[in-house]
């Protein structure tokens, strides 16, 4: 890792004297063992959003290769996507200053086809604020149905002859929000959702009718039925809040067997400040653990959802950021924000989440390069990729399916070293990912995996450039290449090396063959593991089979057998000699 950290140290004003720590990161292939949802690794953006310009950001997006996109957010609920020859029209809404609605110029199928092209799943939202379920069945129809369809050959004739066939819907975004207040100065206040069940051409900045849980779940039955008579394959339906959780039983209970899915968004963190410090950092990146952590949040939804004998709709988070920290601050958004995220979809993980989302994929405009992006990790205003974005990248490329045991003696109160593995069943290897959440920490870490490695290889995101646009910290996903073990000791696998300050490393780990991998193809051309443990028992081909020393002496035999148990001898070198003709070399230990 060879890379100083003088750029954050530049930005964040301080001289640090940098402190080295040692420790241990334990990994055990043969414990935990939690299925790794390829979903968790999403991001999502507004039902308002256009990802200008997309000539330039779609590569960008297609780099971060999420696994899910969600079109939805607040926007989904002042969008009338038919408008503007189905472009969008985006109602901004101030009461008692103004109402103006703007064309989005992007649009459902934009969406949908950026998803065919960066092959993520889409997720799409339908408007519950005007209580309109002919606009949601329209939507759907559009997306989903055949050309015989008055809406599947409106979608046929603006180029796109076959269904979107998107099968994943959220019936609204936050309802609980309704009647808060966010302030816009020096426009007023956006006070949500105080238009309810009144179309779009009589909304009025004097309007103040709010939907109450009983209003919302009336509305989900004529919502689902709707859709679903449009759609000739199965749909499966999101219901999505911030948080609050006396709208969970009012609204899935008369709806149990409607909802498939509880999205409740996870922002650890608030700030308003117009200034960070590093106090606030660091309370930021331990909320995943400490304060605000992950697992526990979780759970009290999933006993929520238990309580009420709904525990067969899956809970998710499709919103999910450091927080509503509305501070313009680059170190932060840039690149910090990325050590918190890379952690969260490590908890997200260990919780079995089956889908998540970053809040967003992409913020900014390059017509308002004054107007500082907040959560986007890819910025539109610089058309630049933030480390968040590299970090989606690592997982998505390189994370298994299986997730195993990891632990770091130095995670601290979460504000230290993280560490996350898997088991890829593709190829049988570990993938480690370490996470070092500390702004002026070098760790020294000794990684013992229980199994013979023969080789590590590590790819990492370090602060090694500027945190203005366009690195925006990082130069990005480096490459440094193979690692041997220090040593292999008694089934363990050692590696030591340094860690530094606010970075994230990846390890994909091969072993030495396991026994299953070795003989699991045909026998003609089989492989013996060239390192083996005492005790283990090998499948080889039928035969009689000795075994040698390196001075050739004959120590075991066994006869007529396609099953050899390794004895108890000395560690060393030794020769099996198969079936009386080949020889092979092996490390017994």
């Amino acid at each position: 890792m060879k890379y100083t950290f003088c750029y954050l140290l530049l930005s964040v004003y301080c001289v640090l004297s940098f402190a080295q720590i040692p420790g241990n990161i334990i990994v055990c292939p043969d414990s935990e063992k939690t299925a790794i949802s390829p979903l968790i690794f999403g991001s999502g953006d507004e039902m308002s959003s256009c990802f200008s310009p997309l000539t330039e950001t779609r590569p960008l997006i297609a780099a971060t290769k999420p696994s899910l996109l969600r079109f939805g957010g607040i926007g989904a609920e002042y969008l009338d996507w038919e408008a503007d020859s189905l472009g969008g029209v985006f109602y901004i809404d101030f009461v008692d200053t103004l109402l103006i609605p703007g064309a989005v110029n992007f649009g459902v199928d934009s969406f949908l086809r950026l998803c065919e092209v960066i092959n993520a799943e889409p997720i799409l939202t339908v408007n519950m604020h005007i209580a309109d379920t002919a606009l949601a069945r329209r939507m759907v129809e559009y997306v989903n149905a055949d050309t015989t369809t008055p809406m599947g050959q409106l979608r046929a004739q603006r180029g796109h002859p076959e269904p979107y066939n998107v099968s994943i819907w959220s019936l609204g975004n936050e309802p609980d929000i309704a009647g808060g207040e966010w302030p816009v100065p020096p426009w007023g206040t956006l006070t949500f959702y105080r238009h309810f069940g009144i179309p779009f051409a009589n909304w009025s900045w004097q309007d103040s009718v709010f939907w109450t849980p009983q209003d919302f779940a009336n509305l989900i039955p004529l919502y689902v039925n709707a859709m679903e008579g449009a759609s000739p394959i199965p749909l499966e339906f999101i219901y999505s809040i911030a948080g609050e959780p006396s709208w969970i039983r009012p609204v899935i209970q008369p709806n149990l067997n409607l909802i498939d899915y509880l999205d409740v968004h996870y922002y650890a963190s608030s700030a308003w400040d117009s200034i960070a410090d590093t106090t606030d950092y660091i309370e930021w990146l331990s909320k995943t653990d400490t304060i605000f952590p992950c697992e526990p949040f979780i759970q009290m939804y999933r006993d929520s959802l238990d309580a009420i004998g709904a525990s067969h709709i899956e809970l998710v988070i499709l919103e999910y950021n450091s927080g509503i920290i509305m501070v313009p601050d680059p170190l932060w958004w840039n690149y910090l924000t990325g050590l918190f995220i890379a952690d969260c979809i490590g908890h997200f993980m260990h919780a079995g989440l089956k889908m998540a989302g970053v809040y967003s994929i992409h913020e900014g405009d390059t017509d308002n390069p004054s107007d500082f992006p907040y959560f986007g990790i890819i910025r539109g205003d610089s058309v630049s990729r933030r480390m968040p974005s590299y970090v989606l990248e690592l997982y998505n490329t390189y994370f298994g399916d299986t997730l195993i045991y990891a632990f770091s003696d130095h995670k601290n109160t979460g504000y230290g070293i993280e560490s996350w593995a898997s088991k890829r069943s593709s190829d049988n290897k570990y993938v480690l990912m370490v996470i070092n959440k500390t702004l002026d920490t070098t760790y020294t870490m000794t990684i013992q995996l229980e199994d013979s490695v023969q080789s590590y290889h590590l790819y990492n995101i370090t602060n090694n450039a500027v945190i203005g646009a366009p690195y925006n910290g990082t130069t990005g996903i480096e490459d440094q290449g193979a690692f041997v073990p220090d040593s292999i000791r008694t089934g363990w696998s050692y590696l030591t090396l340094n860690f530094e300050a606010a970075s994230v490393s990846l390890f994909e780990v091969s072993p030495y063959l396991s026994i299953k991998e070795s003989f699991s193809g045909p026998r003609t051309n089989f492989l013996l593991p060239t390192i083996i443990r005492k005790g283990s028992s090998i499948s080889i081909p039928f035969g009689t089979h000795v075994l040698y020393t390196v001075t050739g002496r004959e120590i075991y035999k066994w006869c007529d057998t396609e099953t050899i148990k390794i004895p108890h001898v000395p560690d060393g070198i030794y020769f099996i000699q198969v079936k009386g003709s080949t020889f092979k070399k092996i490390i017994i230990f």
